[in-house]
């Protein structure tokens, strides 16, 4: 299949690394890439699908309230790295 580049529009999006790989991961699980994933969010927005709308409206709601969205995967690795570094400091303040 050829893709008609002159009809679409590419978008870049930056992901914690382990996200992205839990994304891909389970996508492919089910036979599907992330163009097909990302293309049929994309579609449900902007024919404002009642479930897209309200969840956009949540996400929405956090921004405006100054939450930050940290994944259950990005936080584990957000500890996982400050234990790493108090160990660190540990065998340091031992030698």
């Amino acid at each position: 299949m050829k893709y008609d580049f002159t009809s679409r529009k590419s978008i870049h999006i930056h992901l914690n690394k382990e996200i992205h790989a839990d994304l891909r991961i389970t996508l492919l699980q089910k036979g599907l890439t992330m163009q097909d994933a990302l293309e049929a969010c994309s579609v449900l927005i902007a024919e404002q699908h009642p479930f897209m709308e309200k969840y956009l409206d949540k996400v929405l709601e956090r921004k405006i309230n100054g939450e930050k969205q940290i994944a259950k995967r990005e936080a584990e690795s957000i500890y996982e790295a400050i234990e790493r570094a108090r160990r660190f400091e540990d065998e340091d303040s031992e030698s």
